[in-house]
């Protein structure tokens, strides 16, 4: 069913000939040449390698628009002011009150990452994850106009409930996960937010270690179980363990984004916990950095 989310703050812009240049410097992705028209995902890394904020980034000529995760938008914009230097001309603005997002899947094959704007709304087309998603970004009155619009043609306007539960099944980062545990993007997908070829930027030593080893610890998987499963690091019956980063009840099951080692990753998968939380968890989803797939 066709559905979509709208959400208002964590939302910034730069302003300023260096703001390219300043955000490249700092993000995992290479966006100094981001041309006018064009958006670009990416991650803001800490000096362990994990992410502490994913960003869509769009270039709209005068400034640059940043969409934070959700919670996240605060750090980012301190460590853009921290890292500016006396030269560069940039100005950080926090655009929390008055703007909004609007989010929507896609279906058919789109042309990504390309701006257009209509009136004083902009919408660029991303890949998360082997999902795309259309982004409208503008006056929180205009992508009001826009929600209602949608609604009339018979989509739903996902809660936050259910935004965590369609974001948790296609194996997407949720604000909670990023906030419980911190992953390296490679862990939960997110390899096409990262150059492998750029300069220097904070956390890159632990992703070109990753790379070169071509391997991983940890991969996301999505579980589905008859309980809820705290979120933390469980153990399993066995060997093994699990890492809960989100989850969310719907209809009487509890759907997890989880980490665990990448052999044990298989669709289908009946897992039992070792400790005192008594469900059979299946894997019904796996979302790993180089296969993905949607139940």
């Amino acid at each position: 069913m066709n559905s979509h989310h709208v959400r208002t703050g964590d939302i910034s812009v730069l302003i300023g000939d260096d703001s390219l240049a300043l955000l490249h410097s700092v993000s995992t992705q290479d966006l100094e040449n981001l041309s006018e028209g064009e958006s670009q995902t990416c991650c803001i890394l800490n000096v362990n390698g994990r992410i502490e904020d994913r960003l869509v980034v769009l270039n709209l000529g005068d400034q640059i628009a940043l969409l934070h995760l959700e919670g996240h938008a605060v750090s980012t914009r301190e460590l853009l002011v921290r890292s500016k230097s006396w030269k560069q001309k940039v100005d950080v603005i926090a655009l929390d009150d008055g703007f909004s997002a609007l989010y929507k899947g896609v279906e058919q094959e789109p042309v990504l990452n390309r701006v257009e704007q209509h009136g004083s709304v902009y919408w660029t087309i991303v890949r998360t994850v082997g999902t795309m998603e259309m982004i409208y970004l503008g006056p929180s009155q205009d992508i009001e106009i826009l929600s209602n619009n949608l609604i009339e043609q018979g989509y739903n306007l996902r809660n936050l409930n259910d935004e965590n539960l369609y974001r948790i099944k296609r194996g997407h980062l949720t604000p909670s996960g990023l906030q419980q545990y911190r992953p390296i993007p490679l862990e939960v997908a997110l390899e096409s937010d990262i150059s492998f070829t750029k300069g220097c930027y904070i956390g890159q030593e632990i992703i070109a270690r990753m790379d070169a080893r071509e391997a991983l610890a940890r991969t996301s998987v999505t579980l589905e179980s008859d309980s809820e499963i705290p979120c933390g690091r469980h153990s399993l019956q066995g060997g093994g363990r699990i890492i809960v980063m989100s989850s969310v009840e719907k209809s009487g099951s509890w759907w997890s984004v989880s980490l665990i080692h990448p052999e044990m990753a298989r669709i289908g998968s009946v897992l039992h916990l070792k400790q005192d939380v008594h469900a059979s968890v299946v894997l019904k989803i796996r979302n790993t950095w180089n296969s993905n797939q949607i139940d």
